[in-house]
């Protein structure tokens, strides 16, 4: 090879010019190769792929949208029209922990009858929720089928030498914060339980809990909290759960118990 020819072989290769035959793919062992590559390429007489590293569009990382907080509640949950499997919009603090969501109102039930539409356990086992459906008739002034929902907490494992209390929070139907503490005291025959209304609850709702923990002196609740959530007490065991209770709070929050026990 003389050293004309090799001389414009060269420069042609680095500058990805045509050669006469055959013809090249334009921008061939330019785009994107770096310099030091293409002047060995030019000295060996090879070509080199096109490399598209450095010419992809930059893309954002996607970023988590902001969440509202309802009122009451202690940290932000999707709106009820987000995936109902998405995961929760911020971690949850030591101890709590999301349960899922009722993905479907389910079938009607026969009016004054409860059915489990939902059944899951806490992350360690010791906790059981069972969430019953109950549908109600229709009035005259709003047709239709009304379901209510309520909620059966059983303990197992747990030893329940004192009550303890696990609380609940979720998102009502409204948009409001619905925060429920619901009671467990060992009772005379099987597994400490609670069964308690769950006020505003419906298909789709995200909610989280809390571990179940034992009543001191020290416990220190908001009182509009705890009247509403002995309000919530839907049998006896429940009511005789908070009735212990009382026996280990304040003056103030006994008072509010038994207020509403009355």
């Amino acid at each position: 090879m003389s050293a004309a020819v090799f001389a414009g072989r060269w420069w042609r290769s680095f500058t990805g010019g045509r050669a006469p035959q055959p013809p090249r793919t334009p921008g061939r062992g330019r785009e994107g190769n770096s310099l030091r590559l293409r002047i060995w390429a030019s000295f060996v007489g090879r070509d080199l792929p096109p490399s598209r590293r450095g010419t992809e569009p930059a893309t954002e990382p996607a970023t988590e949208p902001a969440y509202e907080t309802p009122a009451g509640l202690s940290r932000p949950v999707p709106p009820r029209d987000e995936p109902r499997n998405r995961q929760h919009a911020s971690p949850l603090a030591p101890g709590w922990f999301a349960l899922p969501p009722l993905l479907t109102g389910g079938g009607l039930t026969a009016s004054g009858s409860d059915a489990v539409v939902l059944e899951t356990s806490a992350p360690d086992g010791r906790s059981r929720f069972l969430v019953r459906r109950r549908d109600s008739p229709p009035s005259d002034l709003r047709p239709g089928v009304r379901a209510e929902y309520s909620l059966e907490l059983v303990l197992r494992g747990v030893d329940a030498q004192r009550p303890m209390v696990t609380t609940v929070e979720y998102a009502t139907a409204d948009g409001a914060g619905q925060v429920l503490l619901v009671p467990v005291a060992r009772g005379r025959v099987g597994p400490p339980a609670s069964y308690v209304r769950l006020p505003g609850f419906s298909a789709g709702t995200a909610w989280t809990a809390c571990a179940p923990a034992p009543v001191t002196s020290g416990t220190a609740w908001d009182a509009a909290t705890v009247a509403g959530s002995v309000r919530a007490a839907l049998n006896e065991a429940t009511r005789d759960a908070w009735r212990q209770v009382a026996e280990l709070v304040g003056d103030d929050l006994r008072g509010v118990i038994e207020g509403e026990l009355a």
